[in-house]
């Protein structure tokens, strides 16, 4: 064999070695809800919802900033913002805190009338990147609206 022939067979060997390499898998970006389709699901309704350990929960949204809270015997009023793009926060007033502090959520909607709450702080742009898929198991509430039969799973999947 020639060395131009020797060179070609060694230029096809690399290139199918490059080929056959796994490409690293791509990071899962979460498909975050964005503020204007929170605000079009959530704002001036009320939903009704369950924890992850299936503990339940009624939370209106007023169109004026305010929310009215319910689970089981505990109730409080307090507040709701967005903060970013992505980021929904309820918060609670005195004299519910520290006992209902609350939080900021992002959002995926999982089916027509089936929300998924993820703290914020755990999730949002800075999800672990070690392992893209572990997002999809921190969610801390699901939620539905009122004005519409639910489909959401009947027991936490999560």
């Amino acid at each position: 064999m020639t060395t131009r022939g020797m060179l070609a067979v060694l230029a096809a060997i690399a290139g199918s070695n490059l080929l056959g390499a796994a490409a690293p898998a791509p990071v899962v970006a979460p498909p975050w809800m964005t503020e204007e389709a929170m605000r079009a699901a959530f704002i001036g309704r009320t939903l009704d919802g369950h924890y992850g350990n299936g503990v339940a929960w009624t939370e209106a949204y007023l169109a004026n900033g305010r929310l009215d809270y319910r689970e089981g015997q505990r109730q409080a009023v307090g507040s709701w913002y967005f903060s970013g793009p992505h980021v929904f926060c309820t918060f609670y007033d005195p004299p519910d805190r520290p006992a209902l502090a609350g939080g900021c959520w992002n959002t995926i909607q999982i089916s027509a009338n089936c929300y998924e709450f993820y703290l914020a702080g755990l999730t949002g742009s800075d999800h672990d990147e070690r392992d893209p898929g572990d997002w999809m198991l921190r969610w801390n509430a699901r939620g539905w609206r009122q004005d519409a039969p639910s489909t959401c799973q009947e027991k936490p999947s999560a």
